[in-house]
């Protein structure tokens, strides 16, 4: 979790802590409607809002690890001693004593407090400017801001985490912490499974992307996806060396093995070793490595359904993988495995594949679906519309397209190109990861919706709806289960 208080660190210290995240690969996505299983800690105080202690589902600014620790107590620069308020300004105009800029770090901007006349406060930005403060007053969410005061660090006030979630409002709490990991096409069960302690990784240059260049276990079982559902690394010629995520769930969607049908919480059990966004914030219903399928009870249903018609699913993002997805039904009172979800995988109107915004707005896509070397063989899978901002290129083909090390650095590190018209690239609000634009990247601006179809022979009564996210660019696997009725 987050640590508070401290001594502010140097802008170098924190750059460097800020580079250790970025490494890390970063996944996360939840089925919103039906509101599912997954989401039953949503009404927690923790996670009102869409806040979360680490790892908010619906919008990127409920992170309060956005930014580094806070420290205190050492002494910083020549000889103040400060306490630190990342994340925040101090925006009272009155209040400023004086304003420099070029001030190189943090540390140097503390040390013009303390020798300045009637400066206790000040608030130093992402442009290396430094503003010398009387007050504290008009606190307030400021994005690479860092904030704080000589002296003792006086009361703070509660600031609103969270945002307004909108239409993504279904994957409040955790539902997107629920998922497999070091699952590949071929293996008969994932490497969180069969490795115990063994720290999982992939191979160099990207040891950081579990599955990259990397099967975990031993096997001769190729991909079978076609190369126009690809969502990554599309310049790569098939089964060759750059062909560097040909392993992973996607690239034979449905064939890799999964923890559990309903998602492992955190996505690792705590005693294995996993880099990444692998965390999970234990509550009375869940901590770290439980399996949903044993610990998120049955509920009410989210939705009744009518066989025979369509209905509406839509799922969101938090960081993308791409990959694809698909939704399958298990009746409630049978035990909730893969095979039985496999049973009955439901088909999709091709025609109604949608981007919602969070406030409503619907834009129409042309999909992209396939039923050709999938499992259960001939069932459809949806490919994710929303292109993957890489970091870089490295290790895959067309590495000078995108060489790192954020998704600015090149023209190519989108993917394929976004579906909707008016995405121009990296929003300047972009979030942790790689950014997003008004439809690519880890996008967190609303839902990708669907229509599938209940079956018209489908016996009435309870089931388990389950949504299952294969990642083409990691060996990872997001679960989500939600309960409906259906009826006559």
């Amino acid at each position: 979790g987050e640590r508070r208080g401290g001594p502010i660190a140097s802008c170098e210290r924190m750059a460097s802590l800020m580079t250790a995240l970025a490494a890390s690969v970063l996944g996360h996505g939840a089925m919103i409607t039906p509101w599912t299983r997954n989401a039953i800690d949503r009404s927690l105080p923790q996670f009102i809002n869409g806040s979360s202690p680490d790892t908010p589902c619906t919008c990127a600014n409920g992170l309060e690890k956005e930014y580094p620790p806070r420290i205190e107590a050492e002494p910083v620069g020549s000889s103040a001693q400060c306490w630190s308020d990342p994340g925040f300004n101090y925006d009272s105009h009155p209040d400023n004593v004086k304003e420099v800029t070029n001030v190189a770090t943090v540390g140097d901007c503390c040390d013009l407090c303390d020798t300045t006349p009637n400066c206790s406060f000040f608030t130093y930005t992402a442009e290396h400017q430094c503003f010398l403060k009387r007050s504290a007053a008009g606190r307030q969410p400021l994005k690479g801001g860092i904030s704080g005061g000589t002296g003792v660090k006086p009361p703070m006030p509660p600031t609103l985490q969270g945002c307004d979630q909108g239409v993504r409002v279904g994957g409040g709490g955790q539902p997107c912490l629920w998922w497999s990991q070091g699952c590949s096409i071929g293996c008969k069960e994932c490497a969180t499974i069969t490795g115990g302690t063994t720290p999982i990784t992939g191979a160099p240059p990207h040891t950081d992307k579990i599955g990259f260049r990397t099967r975990y276990c031993d096997s001769t079982f190729n991909a079978t996806l076609p190369k126009e559902a690809w969502t990554m690394n599309l310049a790569a010629v098939e089964g060759s060396v750059n062909d560097s995520y040909r392993f992973n769930p996607w690239r034979a969607p449905g064939y890799a093995p999964v923890v559990d049908a309903c998602g492992q919480a955190g996505g690792k059990y705590k005693q294995t070793p996993i880099g990444g966004d692998s965390t999970y914030t234990t509550t009375v219903h869940a901590t770290m490595g439980d399996f949903g399928t044993k610990v998120l009870p049955k509920g009410p249903a989210a939705a009744t359904w009518v066989r025979g018609t369509q209905v509406q699913v839509t799922w969101g993002m938090r960081y993308n993988h791409g990959g694809g997805y698909q939704y399958r039904l298990c009746k409630a009172d049978q035990e909730l495995t893969e095979e039985c979800f496999q049973q009955t995988p439901l088909d999709f109107d091709r025609t109604k594949q949608a981007l919602i915004w969070n406030n409503g707005t619907r834009y129409n896509i042309t999909g992209v679906f396939v039923s050709e070397g999938t499992f259960p063989v001939g069932s459809t899978w949806a490919r994710n519309p929303i292109p993957r901002v890489a970091d870089d290129n490295r290790g895959i083909q067309d590495e000078a397209g995108c060489p790192g090390p954020s998704g600015t650095s090149g023209p190519r590190c989108i993917q394929f190109p976004a579906p909707c018209p008016q995405d121009t690239g990296r929003l300047p609000w972009s979030t942790d990861g790689s950014g997003q634009g008004e439809c690519s990247g880890d996008w967190t601006a609303g839902v990708i919706s669907d229509e599938v179809i209940i079956p018209k022979d489908l016996a009435p009564g309870d089931y388990v709806l389950s949504w299952r996210w294969d990642c083409e660019e990691t060996a990872q696997i997001w679960s989500n289960c939600a309960d409906v009725t259906i009826t006559a």
